[in-house]
């Protein structure tokens, strides 16, 4: 590899690891300050709108957090009107989390995402079908990379990887 493109492949690595990365935090941040959620709970959101139904083990595993935190952050859902608990069909000590689509905060994330959802348009629209497929190829390989990460962060011993300590 040249240095030009070392030089071009560390631009690119320090706006997407900085800049762009702490910009859709801060912006993630913001909407769910704008619907009266912090944004635990509203990536917690996110990720039910995305699964679908799921028992709150489930979303505890994907998210990291622990069962506790995970049933204080479905009872804020559920009075944002987001969630509704209800006990499994097939299990009836089991309870299942279900999205729903039909509250004020739910029509305020829509109302926010179409206004966003056009910006975004308008940004993407600046590139030609060859160019949008490297993106989303892009895109998709660090989502997997970063999902990967942070599961490997979380389950590493204390031994292979003792996390830092504060002072």
């Amino acid at each position: 590899m040249t240095n030009p493109d070392q030089r071009l492949l560390m631009e690119v690595g320090r706006e997407v690891g900085g800049r762009f990365s702490t910009a859709v935090v801060l912006f993630h941040s913001a909407v769910a300050a704008r619907v009266g959620l912090n944004v635990t709970d509203y990536k917690c959101a996110d990720i039910l709108f995305r699964t679908g139904p799921t028992h709150p083990g489930h979303l505890a595993e994907l998210t990291g957090m622990s069962t506790a935190a995970t049933a204080q952050v479905l009872a804020r859902l559920e009075r944002a009107g987001l969630i509704r608990r209800e006990p499994d069909p097939t299990d009836r000590r089991r309870t299942v989390v279900h999205p729903i689509t039909d509250s004020d905060t739910y029509r305020e994330l829509s109302r926010i995402f179409a206004d966003f959802g056009t910006r975004v348009a308008a940004v993407m629209s600046r590139y030609d079908e060859a160019a949008l497929r490297v993106i989303a190829d892009f895109v998709a390989n660090m989502t997997e990379t970063l999902e990967t990460e942070a599961v490997r962060l979380r389950t590493r011993t204390a031994h292979e990887d003792p996390p830092m300590r504060r002072r």
